[in-house]
């Protein structure tokens, strides 16, 4: 189904292939019950039913639901929402941060862990809140990707 030539609900294999990738990344999976789209280039959005509905007899819809993920290679880059959703199932490629390191998290500063960490994208958290994902470049440092309008100010 094809609300707008940019917006494309993934079918049953797709969204299969997406919660294998979300399994192999973070040895999570809970999107399997919800409606997935893809909107441009491997940006994956969380919707309803109804919501498709509505937008189908609407003009000029350019994006619904709530961003969610992006999918990069063989990667899956989790949004804040996204990591938030899957918070409590992520098990895989998670780190745990310190109060400083949060708020560095949050500022979109660069951090550099200790731990040595083999995966491209890992998932934040300090104690129980969810911070988002990040990349994890080949010198160790870990860039977050929160957007530019989200970040703390210093």
């Amino acid at each position: 189904m094809i609300v707008d030539e940019k917006i494309v609900l993934l079918n049953s294999s797709k969204k299969s292939a997406f919660q294998a990738m979300l399994k192999r990344c973070y040895d999570a999976e809970d999107f399997s019950d919800k409606v997935l789209i893809q909107v441009g280039e491997g940006k994956i959005r969380l919707t309803t039913n109804d919501t498709i509905r509505v937008a189908e007899k609407m003009q000029g819809v350019h994006s619904l639901g709530l961003y969610v993920a992006k999918v990069k290679g063989n990667d899956v880059v989790l949004s804040i929402e996204g990591s938030q959703l899957l918070c409590n199932r992520i098990k895989k490629n998670r780190i745990e941060l310190t109060k400083e390191q949060s708020k560095l998290w949050m500022e979109g500063a660069p951090l550099q862990l200790e731990k040595f960490i083999t995966a491209r994208y890992v998932v934040a958290f300090y104690k129980d809140l969810c911070l988002g994902c990040g990349r994890v470049s080949v010198d160790g440092k870990i860039y977050p990707h929160v957007p530019k309008w989200r970040r703390l100010q210093q």
